[in-house]
């Protein structure tokens, strides 16, 4: 077997983000569910005041 040479973008995983980006979708995440919580706690009250 012989040993060959990659570019270093070969060899880098494409999941591979800049860090920047990664914490902005996973602070994106977090924003989610914590919307998603929150409207579930309160879907009973939003029901009545607003007749959703």
């Amino acid at each position: 077997m012989t040993t060959q040479t990659l570019p270093h973008s070969a060899t880098a995983p494409n999941t591979s983000a800049p860090l920047i980006k990664r914490i902005g979708r996973a602070a994106y995440r977090l924003l989610e569910r914590m919307t998603e919580r929150a409207y579930q706690q309160h879907k009973p009250c939003l029901r009545n005041n607003f007749y959703l």
